[in-house]
């Protein structure tokens, strides 16, 4: 997941990042485009400053100038400019570029900040993201688990108590030969982009260690690729990703970190154990010194989830989540659900069973107890209190858990509204009505109707109404005073492409305004 509302983003932008936030659209896009011009030669991108000649095939160039910029927008500027040779590149580029950009104007982003934003999102992003849909909308050769269509790209709306939001993206990289035989779990594409990136200096502090030590002891290696017993069809289900990573991107105050979600569920399948215990087993057999770091607090925990959490909700553990940075300063994040919704249920998952005290005495206040007894009500309030088993484990709420040396564990909630909402709409109705009950209603509200327009401008209301699928998770964090809240969006691609190509045949039905179709990417 990506961000770049506090900080200058990347090295690669050299002294433009330096650009004060208000500096002008005009200037931001003279200066930027310039800088990014001036690198591509540099990298061997460009031939020179007209060419669209591609030395490096993942990465696009900048076209002629035939006729004057359109600059009314960073991306209407940038994408005047960026030609990929690639039509898979291209497509992923239109679509979920577009999307990135729209979300990053109605946050409140500077246009210096989404000239930077998308520069890299078109250089090393968009041309990660594997085939492009075939002729009639579907995936091709490897469905990426993360989001219900397959498409291998999430974005996350932080709703930001100053009236702004912050966006963030995370995707998995996609190789040439991802499921087929030469590469049947995508197992190469995360650790090529990585290393790319760490040789270009492009993230400041990369520390690799955690990453190769915990990909070894949960994933197979990618030799063994060929030896599992089960094919890719056999453990890629459509509701539990099992194996695999997808990579992210944050921005915090002290530079941009990166972040690996892992997988575990196909290795400890192999072994006969559940994930929970492959994931307690490497975490347990970090270097003495690492280990004792976390022990006093990654203990508790596990005894909780292997215990308690196991024995009375059925908690399974599907990702493991880690910094890409030095040990001493790097998350861990373990991610469980089970399939419950009462308020129970969520007071002791947060509480450990009542081992972390969220009163009062322990610097939670009422009113931000509140708050989060109304978030899980307004999505869940209708629901039985134990789910169906004919539900699928992403209908399951669910907490992830972040374990750091010298830190509290800290929990949040996430809920995928899809099993109990109707349509995006409503789920956007819901929360206008729970934001409109705060404290700091003027402020949410206001960045309710932007994030609503940035949803309307993209899909269209006719997407929006008709299902629920750009929402597929709503979060939460607890804090002392207040609750944090986040969105998770699915930009729906292959959903979207298979119904416009529908439509251009002639199959949508009478009556719908046309204008719509252009709007779903």
């Amino acid at each position: 997941m990506l961000t770049a509302q506090q900080q200058p983003l990347h090295t690669h932008l050299g002294t433009v990042a330096k650009c004060e936030r208000s500096i002008s659209k005009r200037q931001a896009s003279r200066e930027i485009l310039r800088e990014v011009a001036r690198q591509a030669m540099h990298n061997n991108v460009l031939e020179s400053p007209l060419s669209t000649k591609i030395h490096h095939n993942p990465q696009p160039s900048i076209a002629p100038r035939a006729k004057p910029l359109d600059r009314s927008t960073p991306w209407s500027s940038i994408n005047a400019l960026m030609r990929f040779n690639s039509k898979d590149h291209q497509f992923w580029w239109n679509t979920t570029g577009r999307f990135f950009a729209t979300l990053l104007e109605q946050a409140g982003y500077s246009a210096t900040e989404q000239y930077r934003e998308l520069f890299f999102y078109a250089m090393h992003v968009a041309p990660e993201l594997g085939p492009a849909p075939d002729s009639q909308g579907n995936v091709q050769r490897w469905r990426s688990p993360g989001t219900p269509d397959s498409t291998p790209i999430d974005f996350s709306w932080e709703w930001g108590l100053d009236g702004n939001g912050v966006v963030r993206y995370s995707f998995e990289p996609i190789g040439p030969n991802a499921g087929t035989p030469l590469d049947p779990l995508n197992s190469h594409a995360t650790e090529d982009w990585i290393n790319r990136l760490d040789r270009q200096g492009l993230v400041q502090g990369l520390d690799l260690e955690w990453y190769k030590y915990f990909t070894k002891t949960l994933l197979f290696a990618p030799e063994d690729d060929s030896r599992t017993s089960k094919t890719t069809e056999d453990f890629i289900e459509e509701t539990t990703p099992r194996a695999g990573t997808v990579v992210a991107l944050d921005l915090e105050k002290r530079g941009p970190v990166m972040k690996i979600y892992i997988y575990p569920g196909l290795k400890a399948a192999e072994m006969g154990i559940d994930a929970l215990e492959l994931v307690a087993r490497s975490i347990r057999g970090l270097p003495p010194a690492q280990y004792a770091s976390l022990r006093d607090n990654v203990e508790p925990l596990l005894e909780y989830l292997q215990g308690r959490g196991a024995q009375k909700w059925g908690f399974e553990t599907g990702i493991l989540s880690i910094d890409l940075l030095d040990p001493a300063e790097a998350r861990i994040k373990i991610y469980v659900r089970a399939p419950h919704t009462s308020v129970e249920y969520l007071m002791d998952a947060l509480t450990l069973g009542g081992k972390l005290d969220l009163s009062e005495a322990g610097g939670y206040s009422k009113k931000a107890l509140a708050d989060l007894v109304d978030f899980w009500n307004m999505l869940l309030g209708d629901s039985p209190d134990e789910l169906p088993p004919d539900h699928p484990g992403r209908a399951r709420p669910g907490f992830y858990y972040t374990v750091k040396a010298g830190r509290p564990v800290s929990p949040k909630v996430y809920v995928s509204p899809f099993w109990f909402v109707k349509s995006d709409k409503e789920v956007m109705q819901r929360m206008r009505n729970y934001l409109s009950t705060r404290e700091d209603e003027p402020d949410m509200l206001g960045q309710m109707a932007r994030y609503e327009g940035a949803l309307e401008s993209y899909f269209g209301n006719r997407v929006l109404e008709q299902r629920c699928g750009s929402h597929y998770y709503v979060g939460c964090a607890l804090q002392k005073d207040q609750l944090r809240l986040v969105t998770y969006l699915t930009p729906q691609t292959f959903e979207c492409e298979r119904e416009r190509l529908q439509s251009s045949k002639g199959k949508r039905p009478l009556g719908e305004a046309q204008d719509e179709d252009t709007k779903s990417g």
